[in-house]
């Protein structure tokens, strides 16, 4: 039985994974931060169950030990400080953890079987000019960016220097139910059932999948010869598209004010990715529609919010259930 360490198994991405390798027979290891208690909620509404185990990106000798305890065949370093708006405030910690934190399990697996997937980001882009691809230049314009971008160059570094297994996954925006409420998706999901909603900057684009569409695509990159992959769908849409599909998708009209301090010291403004290599390679494909995207995450959003509704004609009526106690 294949064995697989998941860093960041309680996030989206790694709930998701969980999923799809827990269905592949994987025996599967769930890393967590030492000293805090793992929040398991992603985990239970996938149904999926894994092994969980303290682990510390910011101590090289816990990420060793670990490592050598459960022997794993593949690692998907998923942990990170994942929010781009909070690494302006936390620049130091946002790149030990989403760079340092990549040597140290680099160091770790030198020398031994394990194939390693890092999770890197379109925002090392910045503003190129899309559709952005691997040969891209990367022009990051957040601290989160530029801490991804130091990890993403050690790991070329060590696969060409020493022979490490390492594929680097540049994911662009990817989004599910499960995605965290700070998030400008998830905020939109959740606004359009309350009569008011603050945004930052509606007209910046991004190219948004699904997260379990995009979870493949990293299972698939350890299957083949390590290498770095663009994965995205190719179509961009702006903050206000993804607004504008959501009240269509809810029927309700929100008043939704800007609000600058959404807004970010440097914005990226249009991101859009060319996954050509991807599909060639690994056979992966997107399945998930942007609007199938966003109504999923608006009718979830809606159950949590306490809406309901009967599927007629695919519209939603407006009415909210009355919970008793």
């Amino acid at each position: 039985m294949m064995r697989a360490l998941i860093t960041g198994i309680t996030g989206q991405d790694g709930a998701y994974l969980a999923r799809l390798l827990t269905d592949y027979g994987y025996e599967v290891f769930g890393a967590y931060r030492r000293g805090a208690s793992p929040r398991t909620e992603r985990l239970a509404y996938l149904n999926v169950s894994p092994e969980m185990v303290p682990f510390e990106l910011g101590e090289y000798e816990n990420v060793k030990r670990t490592i050598d305890h459960i022997k794993p065949d593949e690692i998907y370093n998923l942990a990170a400080q994942s929010f781009v708006a909070d690494s302006f405030e936390l620049p130091t910690y946002t790149c030990d953890v989403n760079g340092m934190g990549v040597l140290r399990i680099l160091e770790a697996i030198r020398g031994k079987d394990i194939r390693l997937y890092q999770a890197s980001t379109s925002e090392m882009f910045g503003n190129a000019t899309p559709r952005q691809s691997e040969t891209t230049p990367f022009i990051p314009r957040s601290p989160y960016g530029c801490g991804k971008l130091l990890a993403h160059s050690l790991c070329r570094n060590y696969r060409e220097s020493y022979g490490v297994q390492v594929s680097c996954g540049i994911l662009f925006n990817h989004e599910s139910p499960l995605r965290g409420k700070e998030f400008v998706t998830q905020k939109i999901a959740y606004g359009v059932w309350d009569e008011h909603l603050r945004l930052g900057n509606l007209e910046a684009k991004r190219d948004w999948g699904h997260a379990r569409d995009y979870v493949k695509a990293m299972w698939l990159m350890l299957q083949h010869q390590p290498d770095d992959f663009v994965v995205a769908t190719g179509t961009a849409h702006s903050v206000k598209d993804f607004l504008t599909a959501a009240k269509q998708e809810s029927g309700t009209e929100p008043v939704v004010t800007i609000d600058p301090k959404f807004y970010r010291p440097a914005e990226v403004n249009h991101l859009c990715g060319d996954a050509t290599k991807a599909r060639e390679i690994l056979g992966w494909e997107p399945t998930t529609t942007f609007r199938d995207l966003v109504g999923e995450m608006v009718r979830e959003a809606g159950k949590c919010s306490g809406y309901f509704w009967d599927s007629i004609d695919g519209k939603l009526p407006r009415i909210k259930s009355v919970i008793t106690a």
